[in-house]
C-alpha cells in the first residue's frame, strides 16, 4: 500500500519582543523568500501543499509563516498591526538583511505595511491576490474590471468547508464571502467603494511612496478579483513593475490546491530566480 502520509516539512518556532511564540515552515537553501498567508489560512494552506514553496525551494531557501493568530502561532488574529513587525523580527533573528517577499491577501497588506517601515529589506516585492488601491485622484481612470466569479468558486468554497483542514493547514482567505457579506448590507457598488476607500487610506495612512521603490515589483491576481483596481497604481508609478493576471481564477482558486493554475507557480518562480543577486 502507497504511503499516504501527508509531507511534513522542516518547522520551526521563535518568538517576539511581545512574547508571542510564532511558527513558520522552511524549505531550499540560497537567496531567502519570505511568504505572508492570508487570513485565516497558514504557511503550509497558502504555500506548501499549492506547489508554491516547493517550487521556490529549487532555487531559494523559503520561509512561510503562520502569522499570530493563525495556524500554529500564538496571540490574536486582530493583531495585524503587529504582524509587519513581527515579519521583520523575523528577518533580524535569522540574520536575513534582506529577502525576496510576497504576501496573499492580508499578507499583501502586512508587506505593504513593511514596505512602508522598511524598504531596504526588500530584494523583491510581489502581491499576490491583493495590490495598491488607486489615488483619488485617478480612481476613475482605472480600466473596468470582469464582474462576476470564477465557475470554480463555488466548487472551492464546498472543498474548504468540507475538509476542516488540520491546524496550520488551513486554506483560509475567504475574502469572498466575506465580501459578499458587506454587499448584502451596503450592495454591490458600496461593497467596492468601502474596499477602494480602504484600500486608498491603508496606503496613504502608512505614506508608501511607490515611486521611490527601487526594487522590482510585481502583483498576481485572479481575472475574478479586481486585477485593474489592484494593479493600476503600482503600474502607473512603480519602475520596474510586473503584473500577471490568471485567466479565469477568483481569490480562493487562484491559490488553492487543486485550482492554482501553472502560470501563478511559474510565473512567480520565475520572477524570484531572474531577481536573486548574482554570486561574488
Amino acid at each position: 500500500m502507497a504511503d499516504t502520509a501527508p509531507v511534513r516539512w522542516p518547522e520551526g518556532y521563535f518568538t517576539v519582543r511581545d512574547g508571542t511564540r510564532l511558527h513558520y515552515v522552511h524549505a531550499g537553501e540560497g537567496v531567502p523568500v519570505i511568504l505572508i498567508h492570508g487570513a485565516r489560512g497558514s504557511a503550509i494552506g497558502n504555500w506548501f501543499s499549492n506547489g508554491i514553496a516547493p517550487r521556490l525551494a529549487q532555487t531559494n531557501k523559503v520561509y512561510a509563516l503562520d502569522m499570530r493568530g493563525h495556524g500554529l502561532s500564538e496571540g490574536s488574529r486582530h493583531g495585524h498591526l503587529h504582524m509587519a513587525h513581527d515579519v521583520l523580527e523575523f528577518m533580524d533573528q535569522m540574520g536575513i538583511g534582506k529577502a525576496h517577499v510576497a504576501g496573499y491577501s492580508m499578507g499583501g497588506g502586512v508587506m505593504l505595511q513593511m514596505l512602508a517601515r522598511a524598504p531596504e529589506r526588500f530584494l523583491t516585492a510581489c502581491f499576490q491576490g491583493s495590490g495598491v488601491s488607486e489615488t483619488a485622484a485617478w480612481k476613475d481612470k482605472v480600466p473596468p474590471d470582469v464582474e462576476g466569479q470564477d465557475p470554480d468558486q463555488a466548487k472551492a468554497e464546498a472543498l474548504v468547508q468540507a475538509r476542516r483542514a488540520a491546524k496550520g493547514e488551513e486554506v483560509g482567505n475567504h475574502f469572498e464571502k466575506m465580501r459578499e457579506s458587506v454587499a448584502k448590507v451596503v450592495g454591490e457598488k458600496g461593497a467596492k467603494a468601502m474596499e477602494e476607500m480602504a484600500g486608498r487610506f491603508q496606503a496613504q495612512l502608512l505614506g508608501v511612496d511607490l515611486t521611490k521603490i527601487q526594487f522590482p515589483v510585481m502583483a498576481i491576481n485572479g481575472e475574478y478579483d479586481r486585477p485593474n483596481a489592484r494593479t493600476h497604481r503600482l503600474s502607473r508609478e512603480v519602475k520596474d513593475f510586473t503584473n500577471v493576471v490568471l485567466p479565469g481564477k477568483g481569490h480562493l482558486t487562484a491559490m488553492m490546491a487543486g485550482f492554482i493554475p501553472q502560470l501563478y507557480i511559474d510565473s512567480y518562480a520565475e520572477f524570484v530566480a531572474r531577481h536573486n543577486p548574482r554570486a561574488g
